[in-house]
C-alpha cells in the first residue's frame, strides 16, 4: 500500500529508543524526512543516521527536553526552520523528566502530563491547517511497575490526551488534519527481536506499524479515536507502594 507521506516531514518526540526509533525509520522508509527528538543529542543522531540510510530522505537528530516549554518551543522553531514545515507529529507520552521524585504535585503532572503535549500540537496545528494535510499522533504506553508518581502521570496522560483531542479532531478533520491517541499493551523487547512475544504482549515492530499507519494519507478518515492495542491490562503497582 502506498502510504501518501512520500517528500513530508515527519517531526518524532523520544525517537532514541524502542518504538519511536521504530516509527521513525518505518516513516522515512515510506519516504517521509524525519527530524527526531530525545534529550541525549548523540542518541538522536544516530537514529536519523539509520533513517537516512537509505537515501532519498533528509533527517536530523535534536536534543529536547520535551517537558521544559521554552527549550522546546526553542527547538520547533528551529525543526520548521530547517525542514520547511513539519506534516506529520509522533510522540510518546513518556514519564522520564520525573527522575525518582514519589510525589509531585498534580498541576506539576497536568502540565508535563498533557499540556506541553497540547502546546507542541498547537503549534504545528496551523500550518497543517493551511497545507490541508497533518498527522498527529501521541502515544501512551502502558507503564512498567512503579511509583504513585508513575501512575498518576498515566492516569493524567492517559485521560486528558484523548478527551482534548477528540475535541477538537472533528474541527479539523474537513481540513484533513487528524489527531489520533494510540494504547498499546505492553510491548516485548525491542525494535530488532524476533523472539514471539508472550501473550498479551506486542512487539515494537507492529506497534510502529500501527503508528506509521495512523501517520499516513489513507488514515484520513480516523480522527478524534482512541486506539487501544493488544489486551488491556490493569495499571501496575509495587505492593509496598504507598497512595499519596
Amino acid at each position: 500500500m502506498d502510504l501518501g507521506i512520500k517528500g513530508k516531514s515527519a517531526l518524532v518526540f523520544g525517537g532514541s529508543r524502542g518504538i519511536g526509533r521504530a516509527v521513525a525509520g518505518t516513516l522515512a522508509a515510506e519516504g517521509a524526512n524525519v527530524a527526531v527528538c530525545a534529550r541525549k543529542e548523540w542518541a538522536a543522531r544516530k537514529v536519523a543516521d539509520e533513517a537516512a540510510e537509505g537515501g532519498g530522505v533528509k533527517a536530523a537528530g535534536y536534543p529536547l527536553d520535551a517537558w521544559d516549554e521554552p527549550s522546546a518551543v526553542t527547538l520547533m522553531d528551529r525543526v520548521i526552520a530547517d525542514f520547511g514545515a513539519i506534516d506529520i507529529l509522533f510522540g510518546i507520552a513518556r514519564r522520564t523528566s520525573l527522575g525518582d521524585r514519589h510525589t509531585v504535585s498534580w498541576k506539576s503532572l497536568l502540565d508535563n502530563g498533557f499540556l506541553r503535549f497540547k502546546a507542541a500540537t498547537e503549534t504545528l496545528m496551523p500550518g497543517m491547517q493551511r497545507r490541508q494535510w497533518g498527522r498527529v499522533l501521541w502515544m501512551v504506553p502502558c507503564p512498567v511497575p512503579g511509583t504513585a508518581a508513575e501512575r498518576h502521570f498515566h492516569s493524567v496522560a492517559g485521560a486528558a490526551l484523548p478527551a482534548w483531542l477528540q475535541s477538537v479532531a472533528a474541527e479539523v478533520a474537513g481540513e484533513n488534519v487528524t489527531l489520533n491517541v494510540l494504547k498499546p499493551a505492553p510491548v516485548w523487547k525491542t525494535a530488532g527481536d524476533h523472539d514471539p512475544p508472550p501473550a498479551g504482549e506486542l512487539t515494537v515492530a507492529e506497534v510502529a506499524a500501527v503508528a506509521t499507519f495512523l501517520l499516513s494519507d489513507p488514515a484520513r478518515g480516523v480522527y478524534g479515536r482512541t486506539i487501544e492495542l493488544g489486551t488491556a491490562v490493569p495499571l501496575p503497582r509495587r505492593p509496598r507502594d504507598r497512595e499519596s
